[in-house]
């Protein structure tokens, strides 16, 4: 069974339709990038893989338990899927390990001990072992991008989707997030990530999705999707950005 499962997908927004028939698969310890260009459903694809945004139709399962099913709880959902945001969305007046325990103190009822020693095993995982009592203005935007990581991680998710998680970072320091993420694929862990950066894409990716105007236009692995796109708009938008 897949790790992901979306048959038939369908948002919109108003007379807006952002996802029209959606079909998904991903494996687990696989990494799917989806790429294309901006209001194409990239990252609403992300908000209903998470229930941040119900959708019209279709189903979405992931490891066995059906989004769609009112009797899911949200609780059950945010232990199976983490989520990095564009936006590092890391309260002001925690620290860095403050930040990372809250999920699983509030959430899956840690003690505060096992939650602080969670986080700084995850801190340390992201390169940040010394900044655990740092307050998010005391660091760089990559370094809040890592602990908005670590944090995602603390909830022990199977799936991890990363919503364009370098875009809003120096492009000097956009290196060391996708190193941490380099790092998660190397684990094995599931990876769902919209993203522009197309080199990591065609490092990392066990399948690369281009989506247009609501659609998923073509999906391939990196190699042919890269080096023998089949779809004009495909290789209209890799003209454009590699």
């Amino acid at each position: 069974m897949p790790m992901l499962e979306m048959s038939g997908v369908r948002k919109a927004f108003g007379q807006n339709e952002v996802l029209k028939d959606i079909n998904l698969s991903v494996e687990r310890g696989d990494v799917c990038c989806i790429i294309g260009p901006s209001g194409s459903g990239k990252s609403t694809i992300l908000r209903c893989i998470n229930r941040l945004v119900p959708i019209d139709g279709g189903t979405i399962v992931i490891d066995g338990l059906s989004v769609t099913d009112p009797a899911v709880r949200d609780v059950d959902l945010r232990r199976r899927v983490g989520m990095v945001f564009q936006q590092f969305n890391l309260f002001p007046h925690m620290t860095a390990r403050e930040n990372v325990t809250l999920g699983p103190r509030k959430v899956l009822g840690l003690a505060q001990a096992d939650a602080d020693d969670r986080a700084r095993a995850l801190l340390a995982k992201v390169g940040l072992a010394d900044k655990a009592e740092s307050r998010p203005s005391q660091l760089s935007g990559g370094q809040q991008q890592r602990v908005a990581i670590a944090r995602a991680l603390a909830m022990g998710p199977k799936v991890m989707l990363f919503d364009e998680a370098t875009s809003a970072l120096d492009p000097e320091i956009t290196g060391e997030v996708l190193a941490v993420m380099k790092q998660l694929a190397l684990e094995h862990t599931t990876m769902i990530c919209v993203t522009h950066e197309m080199g990591f894409a065609r490092e990392v990716a066990s399948n690369v999705v281009f989506m247009d105007a609501g659609v998923i236009v073509e999906s391939n692995p990196p190699g042919a999707f890269f080096g023998a796109p089949q779809m004009e708009r495909t290789k209209s938008f890799l003209s454009k950005v590699l």
